[in-house]
């Protein structure tokens, strides 16, 4: 892997080296194309090789007290980018292998995968293990049209796809509660207001 790694590097320094401006547009627009999809493929090693420093307990061992304060320190990073990262790494490595595969083919990008990864998580704690290996191949097929922020939107829509029994179930509790909350408001501001009491006055005492 450290011989591949290499060469990869050496490959990207070549390219770094490169004359980009020279290039015709179609070239730079397939370019960048395949630079943004080897970063991708890049961050699924980078994320695998974390989730097994992370198994093998190598940051305890080498003192840090967690395995994203080592990231931090050793990486330089942000010590929440640190935890999200090592979040990532364990959602793709127990999550779906869809997830991984995408990412591995450079198909989504990593805050696609976190998207979907959290998406799947909620799918399965709301409609079981089928549900979510279906929501799976919804939401990467949509990985391919919309960015994470709209992904996420959409994903919350997800059941409507993989489980329209659930889906419809679930909107109308939701609205049978609102009904039930808006009829409560409305006895509540039905009822007649309680008067206030006049403050009780003592007698005034005779002068002696």
């Amino acid at each position: 892997m450290l011989e591949g790694l290499a060469q990869a590097e050496t490959a990207v320094a070549d390219c770094l080296d490169a004359t980009v401006w020279a290039l015709p547009e179609r070239d730079l627009v397939a370019a960048l194309d395949a630079a943004h999809r080897l970063a991708q493929r890049l961050a699924a090693l980078q994320l695998a090789l974390m989730r097994e420093v992370d198994g093998r307990g190598t940051a305890r061992a080498q003192g840090a007290s967690s395995t994203a304060v080592w990231l931090r320190d050793r990486l330089r990073l942000d010590s929440s980018a640190a935890r999200r990262l090592v979040d990532l790494a364990s959602a793709l490595d127990g999550g779906a292998p869809a997830v991984r595969a995408a990412l591995a083919n450079g198909d989504i990008s990593v805050e696609q995968a976190r998207v979907i990864g959290e998406t799947v998580q909620t799918v399965h704690t709301a409609a079981g293990a089928e549900a979510a290996d279906k929501a799976v191949g919804v939401l990467v097929e949509w990985a391919g049209q919309f960015e994470p922020t709209l992904l996420r939107k959409l994903g919350t829509r997800v059941l409507d796809h993989v489980a329209p029994e659930l889906a419809e179930a679930a909107a109308r509790a939701a609205l049978e509660a609102e009904a039930r909350r808006a009829d409560r408001d409305r006895h509540v501001t039905a009822r007649r207001p309680v008067p206030a009491r006049a403050p009780h006055r003592r007698a005034a005492r005779p002068r002696r």
